[in-house]
């Protein structure tokens, strides 16, 4: 363990300043001054890049040590391997990951039996923090309880029973979940069969005890200052800290969090439960603000560090509390307005009495300002009403046309398919039917309606280009025309929204034409509702005043 880190800064020296003042301070009052000032803290270190930068540091200078001697024996190099390992493994998977498995492939090759189990081992932590369970699974298979070494019996124990503690967390199965727990709790028991608890460990320990059992329970404060003047690590407090949090409620929870999320920074820990599990609590008790910003770090550290499992559990919480967030900014909104209207009316009747004439101008102002309103919506409409009906001129004289034409067709088609069946020549009758190219008058039909669309929507091409990616934008290889995905949204901006009719109409299965409009969503720059809106809001060519 390296010394307690807490005097390494003015901010530090406050926190064991704040600490301290329990001994002389009522348990409400220093609960509500530890849980403010901790949070203070945090705030501060949520902005401090100095962490990070030490951790590069440090594992440059042990990447350096790798590099610079080629001649390095296989201890030295399976330790440097660990150290590189060690440090990564709460900081970034992808690099912890590449280390463990250097570390195995090494010992491997001199075949070292206790190095290939204790790195398995290390894999098996990194796999179960990082989410892989699938990958994790399959490692606890090979493993034989039989043949792991006595002095990694606790570590093996300790592996094995934060895998199913982790895949219960993650499944929340109520059959699956409930022999993920029992099956952890039976491999805790182990483990501490394997390696009995230290005073430390004894006294935490005392946190699980329940009220009211006749047995003596720590007071929050009385572990606050225990754990931060004990010497541990910033991790070790942090890993502490979030372990007593699950033993406590409201504020006494708060101020462990705060203090294991603020451990876990100046420890560059990426992989971390405390500050999302804090974002939680505080949204649950009101504080939105600090519960966004502790949110916020948690989907940056769980995108750096690829933490799978984390990400599915931001996901649950964020939609939560960014709901919140703007039902609070909205009622907030509402107070403003009503008491800028209840102003508004005490100025309004303080100018009535003293300035009668100038109120009268304002009603003016306001008036004119509501018609010229007005006008602007009338004018939007009437342009709309003048759109619908350019459309329906352009595409009433074509469907009429068109109608035309193939009730012509058909006439002579049935008159000489009657003249060929009357002298009983039925061969020349089928190959009037089959000279009739379906196909050929379907192409003609789609090219004139790209013609007409192109014509009264001359900008949807490069509008509808607009909303994707320049890698995932869609042209069509001849001008005035459209492809398959242009026509599909041509339609849908002519208000043609039902799959079916679509498909009908294109000659395409229901199941294509959805699956073309999903993939062309799923590349959008816009997503949602949103996107089908701008669509919509493509504009028709101005009609000619």
């Amino acid at each position: 363990m390296v010394a307690n880190t807490l005097d390494m800064s003015n901010i530090k020296f406050i926190t064991v300043f704040v600490l301290l003042l329990f001994f002389a301070m009522p348990r409400t009052a220093f609960c509500s001054l530890g849980k403010d000032s901790l949070l203070r803290i945090l705030r501060i270190e949520l902005k401090n890049k100095n962490y990070d930068r030490q951790k590069e540091a440090k594992l440059k200078s042990i990447r350096i040590s790798l590099n610079r001697d080629s001649k390095l024996s296989y201890p030295q190099l399976y330790s440097l391997y660990e150290d590189m390992m060690e440090e990564y493994t709460l900081y970034q998977f992808d690099s912890a990951h590449v280390y463990v498995r250097k570390m195995i492939d090494i010992s491997q090759q001199h075949d070292d039996w206790y190095r290939i189990q204790e790195s398995n081992l290390k894999l098996l932590h990194i796999l179960t923090i990082s989410g892989m369970f699938k990958e994790a699974y399959e490692l606890v298979s090979r493993f034989d309880e039989e043949t792991v070494p006595a002095n990694l019996k606790a570590v093996y124990y300790d592996r094995k029973a934060r895998f199913y503690e982790a895949l219960a967390n993650y499944n929340k199965d109520r059959y699956y979940a409930k022999q993920y727990w029992a099956e952890a709790e039976k491999q805790f028991k182990k483990m501490s069969s394997a390696s009995p608890p230290n005073k430390f460990e004894r006294m935490i320990n005392l946190a699980e005890t329940p009220g009211g059992t006749g047995h003596w329970q720590p007071s929050a404060e009385f572990y606050l200052h225990f754990i931060t003047h004990s010497g541990l690590s910033d991790h070790g407090i942090a890993m502490v800290a979030m372990r007593l949090s699950y033993y406590y409620s409201g504020d006494d929870r708060i101020m462990f969090l705060a203090l294991s999320a603020i451990n876990d920074i100046r420890s560059s820990t990426k992989d971390t439960q405390a500050i999302l599990r804090l974002g939680e609590v505080l949204y649950k008790s009101g504080d939105l603000k600090m519960a966004y910003e502790c949110i916020n770090k948690s989907i940056s550290d769980a995108e750096f560090y690829s933490a799978r499992s984390h990400k599915i559990d931001i996901q649950n919480i964020l939609p939560l509390i960014a709901g919140k967030t703007i039902m609070e900014t909205e009622r907030q909104r509402d107070k403003s307005i009503i008491y800028s209207l209840i102003f508004a009316v005490i100025v309004v009747i303080v100018v009535c009495i003293l300035f009668i004439v100038f109120i009268q101008l304002k009603k003016i102002k306001v008036s004119d300002r509501l018609i010229s309103q007005q006008n602007d919506q009338l004018a939007s409409i009437n342009l709309k009403l003048m759109e619908h009906t350019r459309i329906n001129e352009e595409y009433i004289g074509f469907f009429f046309k068109k109608s035309f034409s193939y009730i012509s067709m058909l006439e002579n088609l049935k008159r000489s398919v009657e003249r060929k069946i009357k002298v009983k020549k039925f061969d020349d009758a089928l190959e009037i039917t089959t000279a009739v190219q379906i196909g050929r008058e379907r192409q003609y039909l789609y090219n004139t309606l790209d013609q007409i669309f192109l014509k009264l929507l001359p900008n949807f091409i490069p509008a509808f280009n607009e909303l994707l990616k320049p890698e995932d934008q869609i042209w069509p290889e001849k001008e005035e025309s459209l492809n398959t995905v242009l026509r599909i949204f041509a339609l849908i901006r002519l208000g043609v929204k039902d799959d079916e009719t679509i498909a009908g109409i294109l000659d395409y299965s229901v199941s294509t034409i959805y699956t073309y409009k999903i993939r062309t969503r799923a590349k959008a720059i816009i997503k949602g509702e949103e996107f089908d809106k701008r669509i919509m809001n493509i504009k028709f060519i101005t009609p000619p005043k």
